[in-house]
């Protein structure tokens, strides 16, 4: 059994990112065209001839000089469909992910009895980073159409004077002001990542690695499958011709019984690698305005090994784990209901078919 919902995350997760990667290399051929190319021109022909390529000029675009941004705008109108289709996929994946990540951390809380403040921050990284990238995705997606609609079918050269391109200008400064508040929601995004793998690390390591089986528990195992073994019906069963063991002999037995971790040792180390790749992500974000072009490059490739290829792993791993540990969970609530039932005075007898547990 899967979870689809993690498996239609990691899907998502993986078209975004990959759009994205394509969005990059278009726009690093296009940064470096502009290094081959003559910048000088003596007249407004060879100007203009410049200026409508697609490469990029840091000095021109740094001047904002409107014939050159108009050139950029073209470009962008181009590019617009593979972003658009990246930030989509990019919200949905959040999206799908925020359900099997509350999920889990209810079930590694035990229905919120253990560790409950790890658990809702769990949670509460889950689901802020799913709203801020959902929003933040489809603001971007709207400002980014209603902005190549401007640079479309709008008047933006003749705002004071003939071809003064005041409103390439403010375009283009719109534009910058967008990008930024996108930036920001990317680095959010990495650093919830960590913080999702490292509270997944220390929730499984914080487990109990033994439980104690106390004697009643051991007395109502046996007459469990004493009934099991008669007929495996409740209403049919007969009592046991075997002799019943004294309730003394229960009085000081306790056994020591190993615990299965909720999640396997693999996949929570697995995930704090993720989780530190997630964190270098986060710290070349924040650096990128130190060295644009070092740690930009740093950044596109974490971005490519944990978007594209790690977290995806990661939440298929979940996806395969998730409803066995969720069934084992509620299957040990039913049990714990049934022994609640059992110690106000009333004998309960108990059937196991198939792993599961029945009250009768």
């Amino acid at each position: 059994m899967w979870d689809l919902k993690c498996i239609a995350s990691a899907l998502c997760f993986t078209v975004s990112n990959i759009l994205y990667v394509v969005h990059g290399i278009l726009l690093m051929k296009q940064t470096s065209s502009s290094s081959s190319m003559d910048i000088s021109a003596s007249n407004t022909t060879e100007t203009n001839h410049f200026y409508h390529s697609t490469s990029f000029n840091y000095t021109q675009w740094k001047s904002l000089d409107p014939t050159y941004i108009e050139s950029q705008w073209i470009h962008r109108q181009e590019q617009r469909p593979i972003l658009m289709c990246a930030a989509l996929f990019g919200s949905l994946a959040w999206f799908w992910m925020v359900v099997p990540v509350v999920q889990s951390a209810w079930v590694l809380s035990r229905g919120g009895k253990r560790m409950v403040g790890t658990h809702v921050l769990l949670a509460s990284l889950s689901v802020c980073g799913g709203i801020m990238e959902l929003l933040a995705r489809l603001l971007t997606v709207g400002m980014t159409n209603v902005a190549n609609w401007l640079a479309k079918d709008f008047n933006l050269n003749n705002w004071t004077s003939d071809n003064d391109g005041t409103g390439w200008r403010v375009l283009e400064m719109i534009h910058m002001i967008t990008n930024g508040m996108t930036l920001w929601v990317d680095a959010f995004e990495t650093l919830a990542f960590f913080g999702i793998t490292s509270v997944f690390f220390y929730s499984v390591a914080k487990e109990p690695k033994y439980r104690v089986k106390s004697s009643a528990m051991l007395e109502e195992t046996i007459v469990g499958i004493e009934l099991e073994g008669s007929d495996n019906s409740v209403s049919s069963a007969k009592p046991c011709s075997s002799p019943q063991p004294p309730a003394a002999a229960f009085a000081a037995v306790s056994l020591k019984v190993p615990c299965k971790p909720s999640f396997n040792k693999c996949f929570i180390y697995y995930g704090l690698v993720i989780g530190v790749f997630s964190l270098l992500d986060f710290i070349a974000d924040v650096l990128r305005f130190v060295n644009w072009k070092v740690f930009g490059s740093l950044s596109m490739a974490m971005n490519i090994l944990v978007g594209v290829f790690l977290l995806p792993i990661w939440l298929l791993c979940l996806a395969r784990q998730l409803p066995l540990v969720t069934e084992r969970f509620e299957r040990s609530q039913r049990w714990a209901e049934i022994r609640s039932e059992g110690d106000d005075g009333e004998r309960t007898s108990l059937v196991i078919k198939g792993g599961d547990v029945e009250l009768s």
